[in-house]
């Protein structure tokens, strides 16, 4: 018995046919979401703002899954870790350490940070 399925990309806001999904990452939380091509394009247009005023923090290797679907295969976690290693370092600057802009931070610094962020604690 032969069979045949057929993947269709819809639109995740009006229901209507897409022509792409689109990544994306806010708090450190990824997002993925299927557009057509105005929507993928109206939703370019509104980040665009703070996309120029933002740093790059790398791009990564991205792969698609042949669907038009892209995804980041385990450079999450690198990402994640290099960023947050870099908001330790910035907290620590603020605070009068002496943090060096590379190599591995030392264990009170990462404590002390990971202790300010507690909930219920100031930093």
């Amino acid at each position: 018995m032969a069979r045949r399925v057929i993947h269709t990309l819809v639109d995740d806001l009006d229901g209507e046919p897409a022509d792409e999904s689109l990544a994306f990452e806010v708090d450190g939380v990824r997002y993925e979401i299927d557009l057509s091509t105005a929507n993928a394009q109206q939703l370019r247009e509104v980040l665009a703002p703070f996309v120029r005023a933002a740093r790059k923090v790398g791009r990564g290797a991205v792969a698609g899954d042949g669907r038009g679907r892209t995804y980041l295969p385990e450079r999450d976690s690198r990402r994640v870790s290099r960023a947050r290693n870099q908001a330790i370092r910035e907290w620590g600057q603020e605070r009068g350490f002496d943090v060096s802009p590379r190599g591995r931070l030392s264990r009170e610094l990462v404590a002390r940070y990971r202790a300010s962020a507690a909930p219920g604690k100031a930093s």
